[in-house]
């Protein structure tokens, strides 16, 4: 409590009024009292010297021993010194002084003369004053003057004057001491009223202290803090508002909160990039997808889009023309589109620019394989067709006649209509596949057994080619698998057939595999052409065709449709390749173990 600034001014205002209240009360009494003290005696004096004038008149015509007499000891009668002067001959009867003031008389008459003239004059009917005599010792004087006033008939002369002096001892003795009291008692109160006027101060602090803290406890984060209603008045008032405000302050904030997070989730989980500058074009804001996008956690220590000279143009148009842009950008070989807007905040005023990133590589890539697609289909329906119709039409028109040529015909229309059949069904399959509705029948089986009959059906064809055909060593000891046997066969011939399409004549394909307690791994490994790397990611989606050129036959869809099956088994597929050096396809197969 001694710290703080406001209680120790409004303790010092106190003090300083009650100290203030002491001191003014004791002067303003000092100087009020005396001029009314002396009215009090003036106004106590003035009848006896209108008496002592009256019996005056006579006194000055003839000789009066008996007023005399009572001039010289009117002290003990009237506790003043009575003057009585002669106005024709300036002469004085007074009273005889005490010894202590018996130096006095010359300046008393001295006073007295340099006020006859004012009386004498008839100027005034009376007259008092107070002065003090050049001796030290008597101190200051009362004077009382009233006129001696002879009638004669209706006309009135004044003959002389009389004068009552008094000591002001006794009285400045009697004000001193009462305002000695005063300052005493004034100093008393100042006194007392110290630790009152203290913890009144504490008890009007505190509850501002409480507000204060309040308000600290709110610039800090802390809403729960209220502080004491219980007090009257401003203060009462003052600490319900700011418990009111600390309330709608922490509503608002929890509302400012809540929305900031829903809308840091939606930034966070978008999964388009978004990119936010300020007027000046500094960097302020990005979302995950956009630090992913641009790699923003390698560039700590500068701007984080430097190194993007197109996309900081986009922003920095959409902050000049105050208009959306819409660019196509090549961002480290991603095609990414960018769509800025100006930021607008309150009263129209520009607070800056975000832009929208979305990766359409994707996109692209899946257009371009639809248009490959279409071309590869076309191609690959164009080609039976155009076979039959060149064989259909010289059947119909009777250009063939020797038997022998129409069943030559016949047997090459069999065999297109069963390759455009194969393509037909292939994509059929492919769908049904990725449409779950294929049956997947598992059991148990031999796999050594299936790569023995592949090996029979496949090995005149590789002599064709003059490929060596190779089995696993291992083949006999190869524990039961568990697949749909159909199907699995179905995966062997589609990677069997790409081994033989893909290797020049004296290459080499085998078969190999191992396995764990789980599982069994297959391979298809040939030395053939190989697959680039940028072509390895997109083997085996939907229609994919590493040879733009068409010169292999096929539609690219049988590894689409042997990654398919295996995955409605729960196994996996990969691809192993290099340029020249040939091709290793792996897949899995889960053992039969016993239950």
């Amino acid at each position: 409590m001694q710290k703080s600034v406001f209680f120790r001014r409004v303790l010092s205002l106190l003090l300083v009024a009650l100290l203030l209240w002491a001191v003014l009360t004791a002067l303003m009494y000092s100087f009020i009292s005396r001029p009314l003290f002396t009215r009090i005696k003036v106004n106590e004096l003035q009848p006896k010297a209108e008496s002592i004038a009256a019996m005056a008149v006579r006194a000055l015509m003839q000789p009066d021993p008996y007023f005399n007499e009572l001039i010289t000891s009117a002290q003990s009668f009237f506790e003043s010194w009575i003057f009585v002067v002669d106005g024709l001959s300036g002469e004085f009867r007074n009273t005889v002084l005490p010894a202590e003031y018996a130096d006095a008389e010359p300046s008393i008459r001295e006073q007295i003369n340099s006020r006859m003239d004012m009386i004498l004059s008839g100027e005034y009917t009376s007259v008092w004053f107070t002065g003090r005599l050049p001796l030290t010792t008597t101190g200051e004087m009362l004077f009382i003057g009233v006129p001696v006033t002879l009638q004669f008939g209706l006309q009135s002369t004044i003959i002389g004057a009389v004068f009552f002096v008094q000591p002001l001892k006794e009285l400045n003795a009697g004000l001193n001491s009462l305002n000695l009291a005063l300052l005493i008692s004034s100093l008393l109160v100042f006194a007392l009223m110290i630790l009152p006027a203290y913890f009144a101060t504490a008890r009007l602090i505190r509850p501002l202290r409480q507000t204060r803290d309040v308000a600290l406890a709110m610039a800090a984060g802390d809403f729960s803090a209220r502080a004491d209603v219980s007090q009257k008045g401003e203060i009462g008032e003052l600490a319900a508002t700011m418990n009111n405000l600390a309330q709608e302050l922490s509503r608002t904030i929890s509302d400012l909160i809540l929305e900031r997070n829903r809308l840091q989730q939606i930034l966070a989980s978008m999964s388009d990039g978004l990119v936010a500058i300020d007027c000046t074009g500094r960097f302020t804001q990005a979302n995950p997808a956009a630090g992913y996008m641009l790699d923003l956690s390698a560039a700590q220590d500068q701007d984080p889009l430097a190194p993007y000279a197109e996309l900081s143009s986009c922003l920095t148009e959409a902050i000049r023309e105050r208009r959306p842009s819409d660019r196509l950008l090549q961002l480290d070989g991603r095609s990414i589109r960018v769509q800025a807007a100006p930021l607008i905040a309150n009263e129209d005023q520009l607070a800056g620019a975000v832009a929208l990133l979305h990766d359409v590589t994707e996109s692209e890539r899946l257009e371009q394989t639809r248009r490959d697609y279409v071309a590869n289909v076309s191609h690959e329906l164009r080609s039976p067709l155009t076979a039959m119709r060149a064989l259909i039409e010289p059947l119909s028109d009777g250009m063939v006649t020797e038997e022998g040529d129409r069943r030559r015909y016949y047997d090459i229309l069999l065999r297109e209509i069963i390759r455009l059949s194969r393509l037909i069904d292939d994509m059929l399959e492919l769908s049904r596949l990725q449409a779950g509705i294929l049956p997947i029948q598992q059991s148990s089986f031999c796999l050594s057994s299936m790569l023995d009959d592949l090996a029979l059906r496949y090995g005149s064809q590789a002599d064709e080619r003059q490929l060596t055909l190779e089995l696993p060593a291992n083949r006999s000891a190869c524990p039961l698998v568990r697949g749909d046997p159909d199907r699995i066969e179905q995966v062997l011939i589609i990677l069997l057939d790409n081994a033989i399409k893909f290797t020049p004549a004296g290459g080499r394909i085998s078969l190999e595999m191992d396995w764990s307690q789980d599982q069994v791994q297959v391979r298809v490994r040939d030395n053939g052409i190989g697959i680039s790397s940028s072509d390895i990611p997109h083997v085996f989606d939907r229609f994919y065709k590493a040879d733009k050129a068409h010169q292999q036959p096929g539609t690219g869809l049988g590894l689409s449709i042997a990654r398919e099956i295996l995955q409605l088994m729960g196994q996996t597929i990969s691809v192993q390749s290099k340029p020249g050096e040939g091709t290793v396809f792996t897949f899995t197969l889960a053992r039969d173990l016993p239950a």
